[in-house]
């Protein structure tokens, strides 16, 4: 069974591979095909392990469907917003309908998921009150995973997306891969605290 959800990872990533590579050359045509080529690669890999972790963390379940969905959205969103520092719109849509329709299937209840939405949003809009921040893209995205986890793990996810960020970005900077007036994304820093809260933590 452990074999098969591997190739079944190993599938999907391809598939979402070629929905970001769809989307990246939306936003920039000009996208060097061996850069789309080298993150091909590293998606297939890390979709495959996002994959086996929600199999033996929920087994054969709506949990494991839903996680499913959200490691989906988690992914496409990091690498679009890593590559291009953009959220599209359509994603936020995709993952704001999604997150609601499991309400009525799975883990949490509908309050919850409309307080985990604005509690979401409205942490990341607090902060980009302070100028150069967090950008708007990161706010929507965000008030829409809150559908997904919720109020409680919508804070954990947000704490640990702050210290995943702050912690590699002190080892950018150390390494002088990035300077200070760098633009990190933090698209993919939300996207960890996300994975991270509903796969391990599953606050109930």
């Amino acid at each position: 069974m452990i074999g098969i959800i591997i190739i079944s990872g190993l599938m999907l990533g391809f598939c979402l591979w070629k929905v970001i590579k769809v989307n990246s050359l939306k936003i920039n045509p000009k996208i060097e095909k061996e850069t789309m080529w080298f993150y091909g690669y590293f998606i297939v890999g890390i979709t495959s392990v996002a994959v086996l972790i929600s199999f033996l963390k929920f087994g054969l379940s709506s949990l494991f469907i839903k996680a499913m969905i959200l490691n989906c959205i988690l992914i496409v969103v990091s690498f679009i917003d890593f590559q291009h520092q953009v959220i599209p719109n359509n994603m936020v849509i995709i993952t704001l309908l999604s997150g609601i329709l499991f309400t009525f299937l799975c883990d949490i209840t509908i309050v919850n998921s409309l307080i985990g939405m604005f509690v979401g949003g409205g942490v990341l809009f607090l902060l980009a009150l302070v100028p150069n921040v967090m950008g708007g893209g990161d706010i929507k995205w965000m008030f829409a995973l809150g559908s997904f986890l919720g109020t409680q793990k919508v804070m954990v996810a947000l704490f640990l997306a702050f210290i995943f960020a702050a912690v590699i970005s002190i080892l950018l900077l150390v390494f002088k891969i990035k300077g200070r007036k760098d633009h990190i994304p933090f698209g993919p820093f939300l996207a960890l605290g996300c994975f991270a809260s509903f796969h391990i933590i599953f606050l109930l």
